[in-house]
């Protein structure tokens, strides 16, 4: 049973529905004590020409909340959220293959990059946007090592091909700059000050 959270008010049901399939993001909802449910749309996703980087996951997370808009009765409020990692202008989504996978990894090694989640809240009469950035440093990996953590691990669903608390995030993450959730997949503490407001 899902823990109620402190500052739910028990004279205003509101349903909240992740627009997620992310396991990882339906462990830091519930951590945070969250009751929802897990609905999403498949989506294009796709943006226009021309945004700027940082904004990226911010409009992909507002296309898979505005997406379920439709459906949703004045109770509801919906989140939707993206993941992308950039590493010197680049962006570095899910890798398309085992290959692709190790060439990012490879290029992740050593270096330090930038994880931003974007994160839409939205209700039939409100809608707040906003994104956080957390900075990530890789120790150097051995071919090896990345062979190893991508042929047992599988990070085919994940930016960046890597999660931060698998076994690479013990032995290969040097350090931190911001938010470990975001990197996790959602900027938790972020959210539940948001939802505290709808």
């Amino acid at each position: 049973m899902a823990v109620q959270s402190a500052f739910r008010n028990p004279h205003s049901e509101i349903r909240i529905i992740l627009a997620s399939t992310s396991p990882r993001r339906k462990e830091l909802l519930t951590m945070a004590g969250f009751e929802f449910e897990v609905r999403s749309k498949n989506v294009e996703e796709n943006h226009p020409q021309g945004l700027e980087q940082e904004l990226i996951p911010v409009h992909l997370a507002q296309k898979k909340a505005r997406a379920l808009l439709p459906e949703i009765s004045s109770d509801v409020v919906v989140i939707g959220a993206d993941t992308i990692v950039l590493l010197n202008g680049k962006i570095y989504e899910k890798p398309l293959d085992r290959e692709d996978a190790i060439t990012m990894l490879s290029a992740l090694s050593g270096q330090m990059h930038e994880v931003i989640t974007g994160v839409c809240i939205l209700s039939n009469e409100k809608e707040v946007l906003f994104s956080e950035s957390t900075k990530v440093l890789f120790n150097e990996l051995q071919p090896s090592e990345i062979e190893y953590y991508v042929d047992n691990f599988k990070p085919f669903d994940k930016a960046g091909s890597y999660a931060c608390q698998e076994w690479i995030g013990a032995v290969a993450i040097k350090r931190f700059e911001g938010d470990y959730f975001n990197v996790v997949g959602l900027p938790v503490n972020r959210v539940y000050q948001e939802l505290k407001k709808f």
